[in-house]
Formats: structure tokens, C-alpha cells, sequence
């Protein structure tokens, strides 16, 4: 049975990449810029809408200083004031393709080519052209994840037609200091203390790795997929393969932080959108379910579907105009229990708007609409 709602807003959201919330407000991307809609909710729903066009559809959004929001739409890059005023920006980019991320004092710009650092929009302090470790014959990438370890920046970023990329990782300076060697990289988080885990899917190649900013590996294991990092230093992943039947639907995995695997729950659905983590530990992921179509072919189903990151990556950039449309399960995983619990699902629809937790509410996306839980 569908468990109700806290609430539910509706918006000109495009349904994937990040969003925005606080007390008063949610503001999203939209096909032509920004929106920004007051939030439901017991005392809240005070603030004013507004709307912000940028001339392009906007990919991503940052909490800028001065209560401002960086947004990144496919051409620039722009400071919107509390208001919806644009207080300054450019369309002087290339196709940027992923949201601005804080790095130093400013902040890091990825583009089709590169990853620009910039203070303001009047050009980059430094940049790192991608075909230093893609190669010149790489047209177009997609970026894996993109953070700050230690005044480094570590990246991971795939030639978007074959899927092959590497992690790097870069100085302050922007010049680079380690890199992988190249493979099918599907997933890249931080995990604390000066590391981060990356997984490989495809191609064969299944694996997850914890490595150091030298790139010494901690730890590896058999299996991949995506993932996060609880408060007391274990691991989450949601793990799963785009080649084979029997994982049609992903599992949750909680990893020690030297790798043990503790829990394995089997789950509905694979994962496009990563977990996230109440301060308790209590572990939230979605689940899609692209249900079966029964004059269809079953082999055809199960055989090399596209991983769920990369759908999430069309559906954000809107490479394609029709995408499939899933059974979408909200999951939870309380320390010490035996299975995981549906809290929500939604049919006929898509999520692939981060998960977020704000307040008491676990907010998550039912295409356009942004629906909160109480978690």
C-alpha cells in the first residue's frame, strides 16, 4: 500500500541533477532556467516564487556566498540573489555538463572538454583540458562525480560514447598528480579519511576499490556499483551489473570501512541516484523497475542495459527525448535489520533528482514533482 505523503510540490523541474532546499524555499532547474518555489509544509511556504530565464537549460545549482545560487546551465554559468535576480554570468562556456562544485574559494565549472576553476565568471584561474588522459579523439565525456579530498580535486570521467575513462586526481594548481588506468569507471564518492572508492562495471570488468590520493588501493573487491558513506566510516553500496538477469534487481551491501561486507539485502530495482544517510546511520536508496513488456523479448531485457548512472546523465543533459518509464521504490535500511522496507512507490514514473534529507523530511523526485517523506 502507497504510503501517503508528507507533501508534494510540483514544478518545471527537467527530473534530474540538483536541487535546492531550506526552510522556506526548493529551487530547481528548468528546461529554461531556474525556479524557485515557496515549500510546503507546517510554518513554512512563506517565501516568494520566482523564476529565472537563462537562455538554456540549467544542469546543476550550488549554494553560492551571500546567500546567492550558483547555476550552471549548458552554455555558462550564473549568480542568482534570493530574489531571482541575476547578479552576474556568462554564456561563454562550452556544453558545460554538470553542476558547479565548491572547490578553495571558488569554484569548479566541468565542460564537454575540461574542468575550469573560477572565482567569478570573467574566466578560470586554471583549467584541465580532459584529453591529457582521455586522449584527443574523445568528443564528448560524461562526468562520473567530481569533490575536494585535501586541497585535491578527484574526478572521474568517461569518453561518453565508449564508457572507458579514469579517475584523477589534481593539485590545487589544477595539474594533475595521479591517475587509473582506463576502464569502465561507474561510480566515485569520497569515503573520509584522505580516500575514495570507485567502482568499474562493464566490458566484463566488475570491481570497487578504495584508494588513497596516490592512488594506493586500500582495498578491492568483486563486485560494483554505487555508494556512499555512513557516519561511523562504513559503506553503503547499492550493488549491481548491466549484464546479467539475475540482477534485475541491485543489492544493499554495507562494507566495514577495511572492506568486510556485513549486510546484503537484496532490493527492487537499480539504482541511478545515490544514497543517502540519516546522522543515525538509517540508509535510504530509490530502486527503478522498468517493467516487463510481455510481447517483448526477455533476453533482449536483461542483455547490456544501459547502466542507470548513464540514463540519469541523457535524461539530465536531454540527449534523448524518450526515456523509459519505471516503477520507482523508495527504500530503507535500519541498523541491525533483517530486510529493507518500501516506504513509498510511485508508478509510471522516473527519479532521477538526488535524494536529499532536510530537517525531518527525505525528499525525492516523481518526475517533475519533488515529494517529501518524513524520515
Amino acid at each position: 500500500m502507497r504510503r501517503p505523503s508528507s507533501w508534494r510540490v510540483s514544478s518545471d523541474y527537467i527530473g534530474a541533477g540538483r536541487y535546492i532546499l531550506d526552510d522556506e524555499r526548493i529551487v530547481v532547474g528548468t528546461e529554461y532556467g531556474v525556479q524557485c518555489i515557496p515549500r510546503p509544509g507546517s510554518g513554512r511556504g512563506t517565501a516568494e516564487g520566482w523564476k529565472v530565464d537563462l537562455g538554456s537549460r540549467s544542469i546543476g545549482l550550488l549554494r553560492g556566498p551571500n546567500d546567492t545560487v550558483l547555476a550552471a546551465s549548458v552554455t555558462g554559468i550564473f549568480a542568482i540573489s534570493s530574489d531571482g535576480d541575476v547578479k552576474w554570468g556568462t554564456h561563454s562556456f562550452k556544453e558545460v555538463v554538470n553542476e558547479p562544485v565548491a572547490f578553495q574559494d571558488g569554484f569548479l565549472l566541468t565542460t564537454r572538454s575540461a574542468i575550469h576553476w573560477l572565482k567569478e565568471w570573467n574566466g578560470s584561474e586554471w583549467r584541465f583540458e580532459f584529453a591529457e588522459v582521455l586522449g584527443k579523439s574523445v568528443q564528448e565525456i560524461r562526468l562520473i562525480n567530481l569533490f575536494e579530498i585535501d586541497h585535491h580535486v578527484v574526478a572521474g570521467v568517461v569518453d561518453y560514447d565508449s564508457g572507458i575513462g579514469r579517475i584523477v586526481v589534481l593539485g590545487k594548481n589544477g595539474k594533475r598528480s595521479w591517475m587509473s588506468d582506463p576502464g569502465p569507471i561507474s561510480d566515485l564518492f569520497p569515503s573520509g579519511r584522505g580516500t575514495f572508492v570507485w567502482s568499474q562495471t562493464g566490458y566484463g570488468k566488475f570491481e570497487t576499490r578504495m584508494s588513497r590520493l596516490d592512488g594506493h588501493d586500500v582495498w578491492q573487491k568483486d563486485f560494483a556499483g554505487i555508494g556512499t558513506v555512513l557516519p561511523d566510516g562504513s559503506l553503503g553500496l547499492i550493488v549491481g551489473s548491466n549484464e546479467a538477469p539475475e540482477w534485475d534487481d541491485w543489492e544493499y551491501r554495507q562494507l566495514s570501512p577495511a572492506g568486510k561486507v556485513e549486510v546484503a539485502l537484496r532490493g527492487n530495482g537499480r539504482t541511478a541516484v545515490r544514497p543517502v544517510c540519516k546522522k543515525d546511520g538509517t540508509i535510504y536508496f530509490l530502486g527503478s523497475v522498468l517493467p516487463l513488456d510481455p510481447s517483448g523479448s526477455r533476453a533482449d531485457y536483461t542483455s547490456f542495459l544501459a547502466m542507470p548512472q548513464e540514463v540519469r546523465f541523457q535524461h539530465l543533459m536531454g540527449i534523448k527525448t524518450q526515456l523509459p518509464v519505471y516503477d520507482v521504490y523508495l527504500h530503507r535500511y535500519t541498523a541491525g535489520a533483517a530486510q529493507l522496507e518500501i516506504v513509498d512507490k510511485v508508478s509510471g514514473s522516473d527519479s532521477f533528482g538526488d535524494l536529499q534529507i532536510s530537517g525531518e523530511d527525505l525528499v525525492y523526485c516523481d518526475g517533475r514533482d519533488l515529494v517529501g517523506i518524513e524520515a
